[in-house]
């Protein structure tokens, strides 16, 4: 019994340890309650935990709706609630309501994991890496046994300037198909793209992210590369932008989070995008964004600056601009042009000349009058984000957790979190989410011989 005690007495001091170790190396934050205020509401979601340091709460369950709560307890300052929130148990189970004017330490699930979190998935990552190299083995073989004759091309998703996306059916398996993107070499020569099509290939073949479009191998012949990915055939979300005019702020927080997770996984392995705009994300048949189009992107490693000038005008950092070095911190500035675009229709920064956009960039965020229709949350991460990218280069929700407040960052990552917009896709080869594009009736392109393509 002794013994028990002391081990009791020792938990009780090793999670008060805990918590003011979180405390201490956390951004978490004070929030203030009025008398009456509901700090935690039963059956909400939620992923945060409280720390009473001032004042008193009452906690309530509702066991049958309809009848009066039932009283639990009382608790003051030192006391806790929340904790299963820490854990991804997000339904809250109980009311917590302020008894007098409260003050509440509180931390969010996500500064709690960055912190201790990943110690709990020791155990489990030994074989869950072995299962996900096994996967990618036997699929890596699968795709390797194809050749471009297995295909039957479906239709068109999308034109550019390289060459065309097409939808492709594998011959013997009429229930797979893939996007299929054909460029033309002597093309990527005469613009002296090599280079960015090389890293697109090498990168997007080891980028193994639910939030990025999978490409499984590449073919080329004397006029083309051909480079086959994963279909998502929900349709980009520039075109649902289009015809819906703006989003709303729940819509805009869901493709938010799914470019932040993406962001997340490229820079963890020392890799900028580059590219972002409407026109990259594109839409799985759930309804999840994807990044796609990796041409601009490049791997240049930790704690280093690559000096090329790249992107699409009314996203381009003003480091790049100004030939000043970039890193990182570019992309976090074009989540902010997106946020704006995604909220409004339009991107904050336009010209009728890409000097003339690229001026009014450099005059900066404070210039811009914001409409009404962006909440003043979602302003403020905006301009943070756009203000001071270049400072946030480890763990981007230090910049403003109030316009995530209560986002289900698990159910994201776990793909249960359902979308704000859920496209039509009837079949493997409905391709009726995407605008029509004519049939390919050019000269085929000259041959390209020279030899720069010995990766593909």
């Amino acid at each position: 019994k002794e013994f028990n005690k002391n081990v009791l007495k020792f938990l009780i001091i090793y999670k008060f340890m805990i918590i003011l170790w979180i405390i201490n190396q956390s951004d978490c934050r004070c929030t203030h309650y009025e008398d009456g205020d509901y700090i935690i509401r039963q059956g909400a979601r939620g992923d945060t935990f409280f720390i009473i340091s001032k004042g008193k709460v009452t906690m309530t369950r509702e066991d049958c709706p309809g009848q009066e709560p039932v009283y639990l307890r009382s608790m003051g300052k030192g006391d806790s609630f929340g904790e299963k929130a820490l854990q991804g148990e997000d339904i809250r189970t109980a009311n917590v309501i302020a008894a007098e004017s409260v003050t509440c330490l509180v931390i969010d699930r996500d500064s709690y994991k960055h912190l201790i979190g990943g110690l709990e998935d020791v155990s489990n990552k030994g074989s869950e890496d072995a299962e996900a190299k096994a996967k990618y083995e036997a699929e890596n073989a699968f795709f390797s046994n194809l050749n471009l004759s297995d295909f039957n091309i479906i239709d068109t998703l999308g034109v550019g300037g390289f060459g065309r996306v097409e939808l492709v059916q594998l011959k013997s398996d009429e229930m797979k198909t893939f996007a299929m993107k054909i460029l033309k070499k002597r093309h990527i020569v005469d613009t002296r793209q090599q280079e960015h099509i090389r890293s697109e290939k090498l990168i997007m073949q080891e980028a193994h992210s639910d939030f990025i479009v999978r490409l499984y191998r590449t073919f080329k012949d004397s006029k083309y590369l051909y480079m086959l990915m994963e279909a998502c055939l929900g349709g980009e979300l520039w075109t649902i932008l289009r015809d819906r005019g703006n989003f709303d702020d729940s819509t805009t927080r869901f493709y938010t989070a799914c470019v932040v997770e993406a962001f997340a996984y490229l820079h963890s392995k020392g890799i900028i995008y580059r590219d972002l705009k409407p026109e990259n994300l594109i839409l799985d048949h759930r309804g999840y964004a994807k990044l796609v189009d990796f041409g601009f992107a490049k791997k240049i490693g930790f704690g280093k600056k690559t000096w090329t000038f790249c992107g699409t005008p009314e996203y381009v950092a003003p480091e790049i601009i100004l030939n000043k070095g970039h890193d990182i911190s570019a992309d976090y500035w074009s989540l902010g042009i997106l946020m704006y675009e995604l909220l409004t229709g339009s991107p904050p920064f336009s010209g009728p000349d890409p000097m003339k956009t690229y001026n009014i960039i450099l005059r900066g965020i404070d210039m811009i009058e914001f409409p009404k229709k962006i909440t003043k949350n979602a302003a403020n991460l905006i301009k943070k984000l756009c203000r001071y990218a270049h400072h946030f280069k480890t763990h981007w929700l230090k910049l403003e957790k109030r316009w995530f407040e209560g986002f289900n960052w698990d159910g994201l990552r776990k793909g249960t979190l359902m979308p704000p917009i859920i496209p039509n896709v009837t079949s493997s080869t409905d391709t009726s989410n995407f605008d029509s594009f004519p049939e390919d009736n050019e000269d085929p392109p000259p041959d390209d011989n020279s030899g720069w393509d010995t990766d593909f």
